[in-house]
């Protein structure tokens, strides 16, 4: 089986198993088995891993998309970070994502630690995605536009000249 392939199947995997988690929440209105969601999400996961790793099905475009967005969040992240004074001890720190996030939507990082806990694991959203997002905004922009515009990056065209005599 190739990798296209695997990709193809993860992606329906993941499409087909949220689709039935909506649909079973739309009509008995209660939140639907956790199982459900997590093979939506590990499927979602494969998918986008093998969407990456193959360079044939690899989405650049999308890819290159991502980085300019996230430059850009970078940007202004970082152009917040140094226009904003210099705190008490006088060093200018910049200001985590989690902080970013209390500020402006509270009531998404609630709702994202119930649904990280709950779904994936109840250790997974204070030790590990709590630290994640306490590092400064900027800096994880700046990694995610990195990490899209090398993934992005277009594939290199080799050009092979057999010489018959």
């Amino acid at each position: 089986m190739t990798s296209a392939r695997l990709f193809k199947f993860f992606a329906l995997l993941s499409l087909s198993a949220a689709a039935i988690a909506g649909w079973l929440w739309h009509t008995t209105g209660e939140a639907p088995e956790p199982w459900l969601i997590r093979i939506a999400t590990v499927a979602c996961f494969a998918a986008l891993l093998l969407a990456v790793i193959n360079p044939e099905t690899r989405p650049r475009l999308m890819l290159r998309f991502l980085a300019a967005l996230f430059a850009l969040f970078a940007l202004i992240a970082f152009a917040a970070d140094i226009s904003r004074p210099a705190g008490s001890d006088g060093s200018v720190l910049g200001v985590s994502l989690l902080r970013y996030l209390d500020m402006y939507a509270p009531s998404f990082v609630e709702g994202l630690e119930r649904i990280v806990s709950r779904s994936i694991a109840s250790g997974a959203w204070d030790p590990f995605l709590t630290t994640l997002m306490s590092l400064p905004a900027s800096l994880i922009f700046l990694l995610l536009a990195i990490g899209a515009g090398y993934l992005g990056r277009p594939r290199r065209r080799v050009r092979i000249f057999v010489n018959d005599y």
